[in-house]
């Protein structure tokens, strides 16, 4: 009787101490200058928001908004999946209804990390949707967030809102030039565009949603190097035309000058200006 009575303290003391240590994290969280964290703070109002993987998260800020004079806000990160893209879109809307212009980066549906979803276990307390989605794709995981509060910081997202806790996170774009070798090898190099049923209709969630609260929805292709061979891009364009009824805006090949881009698929700051120049240019930040 007497071991189990330890067994039980010992149990007890872990549990208190998860749950305060849960806590203690998730108020990191909700401090943090992250960019999920002034989302579902309140703090995140716009009137464009941009969704995608890197190369949305490379593209727009701040140049959008001195292109614009229009305040924006983007929820891209490194490996976006479109089931989470459609979460956090329909979240932001339903909290911002201010949203005039969505700009969906379409890449993503092709260069992303499906592991992104758990890392985002972070905010499933802020988000009856991520809870959903992360309980539909990893069960596992989801029932595991449920008995230890701090396995929901065993992430980079955590990490990140920690790195960006006393500063803003609106710039990521990268100052560097696409080095010479890179250049030797882009030739040789290809990008074959796919997109699978799932994510077509994750895609279409987005635009719907989008439709029904009468918000203007932009679907592009940013620029990659000149130098890519891009294979199946046509029928990649047709398949989204079809799946949501909207004009896919390629500008793939829009940008050709090598100081523009800081690798294969990143335009670079000075690149960023000049494509969102362009697409002010082409009325499509209307």
């Amino acid at each position: 009787m007497k071991k189990a009575g330890w067994i039980l303290i010992f149990v007890l003391v872990l549990f208190i101490g998860d749950r305060l240590a849960g806590w203690f994290l998730q108020k990191q969280i909700s401090v943090s200058q992250f960019r999920y964290s002034r989302m579902y703070r309140g703090e995140a109002d716009a009137s464009i928001l941009l969704i995608g993987n890197s190369k949305g998260l490379n593209l727009y800020l701040p140049a959008i908004e001195a292109a614009t004079s229009r305040k924006a806000f983007s929820l891209c990160y490194n490996g976006m999946p479109v089931s989470l893209a459609s979460v956090l879109v329909q979240d932001y809307i339903d909290k911002y209804p201010g949203v005039k212009t969505v700009i969906v980066e379409l890449s993503m549906l092709d260069l992303s990390e499906k592991g992104l979803i758990n890392e985002f276990n972070s905010y499933a307390g802020d988000s009856k949707r991520i809870d959903s989605l992360i309980k539909t794709t990893n069960k596992q995981a989801w029932v595991t967030s449920k008995v230890s509060h701090i396995y929901r910081f065993n992430n980079e997202v955590f990490q990140r809102a920690l790195f960006f806790r006393n500063r803003l996170d609106n710039d990521w774009s990268m100052d560097k030039m696409i080095s010479d070798r890179m250049k030797q090898e882009a030739s040789r190099t290809k990008v074959t565009f796919k997109a699978d049923s799932i994510e077509l209709t994750q895609l279409k969630s987005i635009t719907d949603y989008c439709k029904k609260k009468n918000i203007d929805v932009k679907l592009v292709i940013s620029p990659f190097y000149p130098g890519l061979n891009l294979e199946n891009l046509e029928s990649f364009n047709q398949k989204i035309h079809k799946a949501t009824g909207l004009p896919v805006l390629n500008y793939t090949r829009a940008i050709t000058q090598d100081q523009f881009f800081a690798d294969f698929l990143h335009l670079n700051q000075t690149g960023s200006t000049e494509f969102v120049n362009l697409l002010a240019k082409e009325g499509n930040l209307q």
